[in-house]
């Protein structure tokens, strides 16, 4: 017989048994157990500063490894609601994290006991795709695998599992039994295959978008394979940035390049959709990225995503590396037409967002850099082997415009949920998930300031993180959104102070240094890379320069169309008048 043991070291064992061995957390002794015994079976505990940043970090990790589970583990009350933001936030990029936490004794519920008193199953389940509270420790290690299988199986996604205090500290001698064989992935039937390379081979400008699915089910090299094999550029949705090597022949980067294509009067005529999802990273409904006379497959491993925002012509209820399988063993025995000056096309036009700013003077002023070219300056600074992280608002789109590929998962970015804040968090788990590269993250003054205070962690961990903060004084994308819709003298709670992130973060133990001037920030990114240390860079930027993805963001504000709402497609005129 097992000797007897708290729960929560059951539940450490199972972790490990299912390959665990990063757990991003927060301490509370609801949880004690768990971490206590974490060392025994070979799992590092990464605490944060903020349960909000532990979460983040999880998602981070899960990312950038391309699909292995995130673990996050906070204690009861406060420690799960302040975690809220983060499982939303995966839930919505349907990213495989296990969020774990405690809660106060069974015995004491209807009591007004500490951090007891509300149902966290009830707020985590519209958010998660499985919720469970756990209420006999030896059932432990049966709900702890069946969360990490269910969120790593078909769509992935967040799960939450919530451990009274007096079960994981409760005795039992259950022991581990050895994790079941995988269930094999939806694949595609030989007749859908067919059919689909048909419309390839016919098509004149065929395109793949790969999104998360591709890259979540690290199908990197089969999908550099078909490509080169067929001829077929790849372009990438936001979570899929990487995916081929950015010098690939067939490599048109960012989807975004598409809209550039088809406003030259050659946009794609057949979408081969690869785990991506239709919505506000491909166009919405207005059709700028995908035409609305282009046939479009799509690829998708939840049939709840086929034809939202747009019916398919080709749907297609599969796993994306099961149908690059499919495709690479049938596509070998057909003809596929050369395609070079196509791709060509599209990667001569991903240059185009360059054009604006290019002659542009660096120095916007003295003591003032131009905000696209700080971002060139760090971006040509950086070795290659670097992964990058962005957060929301114009900081990040000034990134994603420059970017290139760092490899599948090696460019993170804000995703649907529009979270500013992430970068931090998703920084540490991608320092976890590749130990010793370096990672650059790009905030802005607005997203650095929501979790500043895991500069502490950075500095604990010795976690190599380079962060620049691209400080113009003001919520920019808030700023100018009013600017457009009120005009400039109209505006409401969107400017900061110019705060010396660099001196905050020396407070943290971080090595912090503020760069005012464009020739200054070259050697700053290579002497913070140099160290190896955890850095913050202070850079001041142009408020008085807004991204141009700002102005198409909030749309016709001339009234013609409806009435103008930012984010979103105008309000028709005829809906306003019943």
């Amino acid at each position: 017989m097992t000797k007897k043991r708290a729960g929560g070291e059951l539940m450490a064992e199972t972790l490990a048994g299912l390959g665990v061995t990063e757990i991003f957390a927060l301490h509370g002794s609801h949880l004690d157990p768990l971490f206590i015994a974490c060392a025994d079976y070979g799992i590092r505990l990464t605490d944060t500063r903020h349960e909000a940043a532990a979460g983040h970090a999880a998602d981070g990790y899960a990312r950038s490894s391309n699909g292995k589970l995130g673990v996050c583990a906070t204690t009861a009350g406060p420690g799960f609601t302040n975690t809220l933001t983060a499982i939303t936030n995966a839930y919505l990029d349907k990213i495989p994290v296990l969020f774990i936490s405690g809660a106060a004794p069974m015995r004491d519920d209807e009591a007004n006991t500490l951090q007891g008193g509300f149902d966290a199953l009830a707020m985590a389940r519209p958010v998660t795709k499985w919720a469970y509270r756990v209420t006999d420790v030896d059932r432990i290690a049966e709900f702890t695998r069946r969360a990490a299988e269910i969120a790593l199986s078909g769509p992935p996604g967040p799960v939450f599992l919530e451990i009274p205090i007096d079960v994981i500290f409760m005795p039992t001698d259950q022991a581990v039994s050895p994790p079941p064989k995988k269930v094999a992935p939806p694949a595609p039937s030989q007749e859908t295959v067919d059919e689909l390379i048909a419309v390839l081979r016919r098509s004149e400008r065929p395109v793949i978008i790969a999104g998360g699915g591709a890259v979540l089910t690290d199908a990197g090299a089969r999908l550099k394979a078909f490509a080169e094999l067929t001829g077929i550029p790849v372009v990438a949705s936001q979570k899929a940035l990487g995916v081929l090597p950015d010098d690939h022949a067939f490599y048109g980067g960012a989807a975004g390049v598409l809209a550039a294509a088809a406003h030259a009067g050659s946009g794609p005529d057949a979408v081969l959709l690869l785990g991506a999802r239709m919505g506000m990273f491909l166009g919405g409904a207005m059709g700028a990225i995908i035409p609305a006379d282009a046939f479009v497959a799509q690829v998708e491993v939840d049939p709840q995503e086929i034809g939202r925002v747009r019916l398919s012509d080709l749907p297609i209820v599969a796993d994306c590396g099961a149908m690059l399988d499919a495709l690479l063993a049938c596509a070998p025995n057909h003809s596929w037409t050369k395609r070079g000056d196509w791709a060509a096309q599209l990667r001569t036009l991903r240059e185009a967002p360059h054009a604006a700013f290019a002659q542009v003077p660096p120095q916007s002023r003295p003591g003032v850099i131009h905000p696209y070219h700080a971002v060139k300056a760090v971006l040509e600074a950086l070795p290659p082997e670097v992964t990058l992280v962005a957060d929301g608002g114009e900081a990040g789109n000034w990134v994603g415009d420059q970017a290139r590929s760092m490899g599948a998962g090696q460019f993170l970015r804000c995703g649907y949920l529009g979270c500013l804040g992430v970068s931090s968090g998703f920084a540490m788990g991608a320092a976890r998930a590749h130990p010793g590269r370096p990672v650059v993250c790009f905030a802005g003054d607005g997203g650095a300031g929501f979790n500043i205070q895991e500069f502490d962690t950075m500095a604990r961990h010795k976690l190599p993180v380079l962060t620049i903060v691209l400080n113009n004084s003001e919520w920019g994308m808030s700023r100018n959104a009013q600017a457009l819709l009120y005009g400039k003298n109209h505006e409401a709670i969107v400017t900061l102070a110019d705060v010396a992130y660099d001196t905050v973060a020396q407070g943290f133990n971080v090595r912090g240094k503020r760069i005012d001037t464009y020739e200054d920030l070259g050697p700053a990114v290579t002497e913070a890379l140099n160290s190896g240390l955890p850095t913050c860079l202070n850079v001041i930027v142009d408020a008085g320069v807004p991204h141009p993805r700002t102005r198409m963001m909030v749309g016709d504000v001339s009234g013609g169309d409806g009435i103008p709402i930012p984010y979103y497609a105008n309000i028709p005129i005829e809906k306003a008048k019943a």
